[in-house]
């Protein structure tokens, strides 16, 4: 759901962006103008999952979608005592 908020901005103008007859422009009259709008936002969820993982075999997704997360996802390397075995139709390799 959409909040709304109050947010104030500051303008200032001069005489070079006002345009106006030459008879008005002589008259120098002090003005203040006030203007506020709402500005609806709706604050996206924080991410709560994990932020840490281990490359494996499988795909792996951190759902972060639409999400802000609050710190770095960090990436593991491949553990030492992992195998990778490969099969090219003739040859079995284990490295």
């Amino acid at each position: 759901m959409a909040e709304y908020r109050t947010i104030t901005v500051e303008a200032m103008l001069s005489n070079s962006t006002l345009r106006a007859t030459p008879a008005l422009s002589e008259m120098m009259i002090p003005a203040s103008v006030t203007i506020s709008t709402d500005v609806a936002y709706s604050p996206l969820p924080h991410y709560s999952g994990a932020y840490e993982v281990t490359p494996s075999s499988e795909t792996q997704v951190l759902a972060t979608a639409g999400e802000v997360m609050d710190g770095n996802i960090i990436i593991n390397p491949v553990p030492s005592n992992y195998g990778l075995i490969t099969w090219n139709g003739a040859i079995l390799t284990v490295s």
